[in-house]
C-alpha cells in the first residue's frame, strides 16, 4: 500500500454518494470487433465495415438479439441454461469460441436510444443485455488528440500528432494523464481532481482514488499531492501475516548513524502508516464478506450466485479456453468496496481495473473472444451488485484503451489504429454518442494507408462529462483536462444522467 499523502486543500462537500469505476482494457481493444457498425451510411455503416475488414475477421450480419430477449426471466434478468448449450444466442454448438466469435451480433435496435445503428459482438451477451436495458452508452471513435484537426492538418504538421503515436505504453499514459500532447507533468485526470477536493470523504484512512490493478500503475490516479489506495484484485489484504521477520530486523538493526538513522526512520514511520490503513480496510473488508454480506443473493446468467459458488466453467460457456478470472474477480471487488464506502458514508471514490491482453496482430477470432467474454461476465456481476442495491444511478463503469484497431486487416488480426469506441454503463442518458467515422481505408479520416482513423471525441472531452456528473465544477475540470477548451461545447456527447 502507498503511503498517504494529504492534500492541503479542503475539498468540496457533498451530500450525496457516486462512483467512477475506470476500466482499462490494455493492449488497444479492437472497438469494430467490440461494437459493429450496422447502420446504412456508406461510409460509416455495414457494409463498409465488411468491405474495409474483409471476410476473415468482419463479425457475419447475423442478429441474436431475439434470441437473447428470450433469454430474460420473469424477473427481468438474462438467464442462461447451461444444460441446454443450445439455447445461448452467442454458442455455436462445439467448445470453439472463435466460431462462436463469427456467429454473428446483438443488435441495439430501440428506436429511441441505439436505433440499429450499432450492434454488440456475440461474445458479450450481458453487456448487450445491459445496453439494450438502457443502462449503457457508447461513445463513438475516442482517442487522444489535443484539438479538432482534420487529416490535411495533420499532414501539415506532424509536430500537432500526440507523441509515439501508436506505441502502446506512450498511448496508454496519454489516455490516464487526460491530454495528448504532453507527458511533462505526470498527473492523471482523476489525480489532479483529488488534488483540488483534498480530503473530500473526510475519512482519516479513506482516499478518494483506489487502484484494484494487478498489473500495473493506474497513472489516471496519481496527482502531485496524492496517491491512489492500491489494493489486491482479490481486495484489501492484512498484515498481520505478512510481515517479513528479516526485514524487521534489517529496520531495527541498521546503524543509527546520520542519513541512515534518518532512513530508517521514514521507513518506521511509512511502515507504522501503511500497516494502520491496512488494518482498518481489511477489517471493513472482513465485515462485508462475513457480516454485511450484501450480494450473497445475487446471481449471474448461469444462475450461480456470484459471491459464493465458481464461475461458469468453459463447458457451460462453450470455451475451449478459460476466461481470466482475476479480471472477473477485479468487478466483483469493486462492488464490494462501493458498498464499504456507502456503509462509512464515504461521498466520492473512483475505482481502477485492468482488462490486459487486447494486442491481437494475430488470432484475433480466438483471443479477442476470450478477453471480450472474461470483460463481459465482469461488467455483468458488477451491475447486479449494484443493480440488486438499487445504486446504478450512482455509478459510471467508464472504458478507456490505448488506442483501437486498424480498420484494415493484416489477415488474422489487426494493428495499432488510433480512435474507437467507448462504453459507459449506469448513470447515463442511454444511446450513441459521438460521430461515427468513415471506415475507408485511405479515406479522409485514415491518418495511414492502414484504416487507422483519426479521432473525432477526445478523452479530455468524454472525461470532462464523467467529471460534470461525478460533480466537479467547470474550473476544476479545466485544471484536470487542460485541453478540453480547444474543443468546443458539443450537444452530442450529453451521455451522462
Amino acid at each position: 500500500m502507498f503511503p498517504r499523502i494529504l492534500s492541503a486543500n479542503s475539498g468540496s462537500q457533498f451530500s450525496d454518494f457516486k462512483a467512477i469505476l475506470l476500466v482499462d482494457t490494455q493492449g488497444g481493444n479492437d472497438a469494430l470487433n467490440t461494437f459493429i457498425p450496422t447502420g446504412s451510411d456508406l461510409d460509416t455503416g455495414y457494409s463498409n465495415y465488411t468491405k474495409q475488414r474483409g471476410v476473415g475477421i468482419a463479425i457475419p450480419d447475423n442478429d441474436l438479439m431475439s434470441d437473447l430477449r428470450n433469454l430474460v426471466n420473469s424477473s427481468g434478468q438474462l438467464e442462461f441454461d447451461p444444460t441446454d448449450k443450445q439455447s445461448n444466442p452467442y454458442y455455436d454448438g462445439s467448445v470453439d469460441e472463435s466460431k462462436s466469435y463469427m456467429k454473428g451480433f446483438y443488435l441495439l435496435d430501440d428506436p429511441q436510444t441505439f436505433d440499429s445503428q450499432i450492434a454488440v459482438n456475440a461474445m458479450m451477451p450481458e453487456l448487450a443485455y445491459w445496453l439494450d436495458e438502457g443502462k449503457g452508452a457508447v461513445i463513438q471513435n475516442v482517442g487522444n488528440i489535443s484539438a479538432p484537426y482534420t487529416k490535411t492538418e495533420l499532414k501539415g504538421d506532424p509536430t500537432i500528432l500526440p507523441p509515439s503515436l501508436f506505441a502502446h505504453n506512450v498511448q496508454n499514459l496519454l489516455a490516464h494523464l487526460g491530454t495528448a500532447k504532453s507527458m511533462t507533468t505526470p498527473t492523471g485526470w482523476l489525480g489532479k481532481l483529488a488534488d483540488q477536493w483534498g480530503d473530500v470523504n473526510g475519512d482519516p484512512i479513506y482516499r478518494m482514488n483506489i487502484n484494484l490493478s494487478g498489473y500495473g500503475v493506474e497513472h489516471a490516479m496519481f496527482g502531485a499531492n496524492s496517491v491512489p489506495m492500491n489494493y489486491s484484485y482479490r481486495g484489501p489484504e492484512k498484515l498481520e501475516n505478512r510481515i517479513d521477520d528479516d526485514y524487521e530486523d534489517w529496520v531495527n538493526n541498521t546503524r543509527t548513524s546520520g542519513n541512515q538513522d534518518i532512513f530508517r526512520n521514514l521507513v518506521r514511520s511509512l511502515r507504522k502508516s501503511s500497516y494502520s490503513e491496512t488494518k482498518v480496510t481489511a477489517n471493513d473488508w472482513d465485515d462485508i464478506n462475513n457480516q454485511d454480506k450484501p450480494f450473497d443473493a445475487v446471481v449471474d446468467a448461469y444462475g450461480k450466485k456470484i459471491y459464493q459458488d465458481e464461475s461458469p466453467s468453459k463447458a457451460e460457456m462453450g470455451m475451449a479456453t478459460v476466461v481470466n478470472s482475476r479480471v472477473v474477480d477485479s468487478f466483483k471487488t469493486a462492488a464490494k468496496l462501493i458498498a464499504i464506502a456507502k456503509k462509512k458514508g464515504l461521498k466520492r471514490i473512483t475505482l481502477s481495473i485492468v482488462v490486459p491482453g487486447f494486442d491481437q496482430h494475430s488470432h484475433l477470432k480466438r483471443d479477442h473472444s476470450v478477453r471480450i467474454r472474461g470483460l463481459s461476465l465482469g461488467i455483468d456481476a458488477f451491475m447486479r451488485a449494484m443493480d440488486h442495491k438499487g445504486w446504478l444511478d450512482e455509478v459510471a463503469v467508464v472504458s478507456l484503451s490505448d488506442f483501437s484497431r486498424s480498420t484494415a486487416s493484416n489477415g488474422d488480426g489487426s494493428d495499432h489504429a488510433w480512435g474507437g469506441s467507448q462504453f459507459v454503463l449506469g448513470a447515463v442518458n442511454a444511446g450513441n454518442y459521438g460521430q461515427f467515422p468513415d471506415l475507408t481505408v485511405g479515406g479522409d479520416q485514415d491518418i495511414s494507408q492502414r484504416g487507422r482513423i483519426i479521432p473525432t471525441t477526445s478523452y479530455s472531452e468524454y472525461y470532462g462529462k464523467i467529471l460534470e456528473w461525478f460533480g466537479a465544477s467547470s474550473s476544476e475540470i479545466d485544471n484536470a483536462l487542460p485541453e478540453r477548451q480547444n474543443f468546443n461545447s458539443r450537444t452530442d456527447l450529453d451521455f451522462m444522467a
